[in-house]
């Protein structure tokens, strides 16, 4: 009895510097702006969040509270320049001249990390900007040599971001930036494979943070659609019919997240194309999953691409429950089943596509 007074008294005691500590204060100031509108942007899971303040002669604080580091994003109202930081649940000081070209923040005990990743990503996007000149030349040009190998400087390149992230994992296992690299790297253009090996190198500390818990998620989502799952599904085409996924079987089946708004998917839309006027007639099927939310913008989009195939989709766009229960991040998206429903690959598009389809169907 003593003992349970003495550490109710002791938990009593500290209630009042617990309180005080949960939870950030962020106060800023950026020099000669006077009174702007100040704007603060973070992401819980799938929902984006938004904060704003007008500043006092430049001087501003948000207050919140966190479940863990999580990346914000700081914009000034008439300023071009934005500044990305690792918020925490601690007093942080920000700090910047009227043109936010030279920001400083203090109190995040993560924030060293990521601009550390930040000066790495910047070097690939700089080697990346002089790449995509040399393609657009190349390609004016007609210069087939010049431009396959501006395409191999780019395969390069991605290796070398690889690479940078490996390293970076690699120094720092323990911090809140490594697994959010990990999502943007590996997890939104998905690789199952190399951010599970990553999220393995990670301490305890790291997978249990707020990025690190969505790694956990999306390895638990990813199962439902990598090799070997069986998916099902049913949602209604165009005419609002219900189209249920494991009515196909016995084909071959091509699973296809896209949008009327997404230009990767409209580029690649003549390939599939191709690929279901050449292979339909041998049991190859096609379903289009859209992300769109407006009707007209899908059914136009389909006539216009000439996308013959079944289309189905709940309008309800990224807030879709397919999209969550399939862990979908970026479009486009697909996978390949088998005549039994089997996932057979994932993420074929361009000649990859063309090259599976040609071994099956050969």
């Amino acid at each position: 009895m003593k003992k349970t007074l003495i550490l109710i008294g002791c938990l009593a005691a500290g209630m009042p510097m617990l309180k005080a500590q949960s939870g950030y204060n962020l106060k800023g100031r950026v020099a000669g702006i006077h009174d702007r509108k100040i704007y603060l942007s973070w992401s819980e899971g799938k929902t984006n969040k938004i904060d704003s303040v007008v500043s006092k002669d430049g001087s501003f604080a948000f207050n919140g509270n966190l479940k863990g580091p999580t990346l914000h994003f700081l914009r000034v109202e008439g300023i071009r320049n934005g500044f990305s930081f690792m918020a925490e649940n601690k007093p942080l000081i920000f700090t910047a001249d009227s043109t936010l070209a030279n920001p400083v923040l203090t109190g995040s005990a993560s924030q060293p990390q990521w601009e550390e990743w930040n000066k790495s990503w910047s070097a690939v996007t700089k080697k990346a900007g002089g790449l995509y000149q040399r393609i657009d030349s190349a390609t004016k040009a007609k210069d087939t040599v010049a431009l396959n190998l501006a395409r191999k400087g780019f395969e390069d390149l991605d290796l070398e971001l690889d690479s940078a992230v490996t390293q970076f994992v690699r120094r720092h296992p323990a911090s809140p930036v490594s697994p959010l690299i990990i999502i943007h790297r590996y997890i939104d253009y998905p690789n199952p494979a190399r951010a599970e090996r990553l999220y393995g190198m990670l301490a305890p500390g790291a997978k249990s943070s707020v990025y690190g818990k969505e790694i956990t998620e999306y390895q638990r989502i990813a199962a439902k659609t990598g090799i070997g799952a069986r998916p099902e599904f049913t949602l209604t085409d165009t005419s609002g019919k219900p189209v249920q996924l494991s009515s196909y079987k016995g084909k071959y089946v091509l699973v296809d997240f896209w949008a009327s708004w997404c230009g990767p998917c409209r580029k690649e839309n003549p390939n599939v194309v191709k690929a279901y006027q050449q292979y339909h007639e041998k049991g190859f099927e096609i379903i289009g999953i859209t992300l769109d939310t407006k009707k007209d913008a899908w059914m136009a989009a389909i006539a216009k691409d000439g996308l013959t195939w079944t289309h189905v989709g709940d309008l309800e766009g990224w807030k879709s429950p397919i999209v969550t229960e399939y862990g979908i991040r970026a479009v486009p998206t697909n996978f390949l089943l088998d005549p039994s429903g089997k996932v057979i690959a994932k993420d074929l598009r361009e000649k990859a596509l063309q090259d599976r389809l040609a071994a099956i169907f050969k």
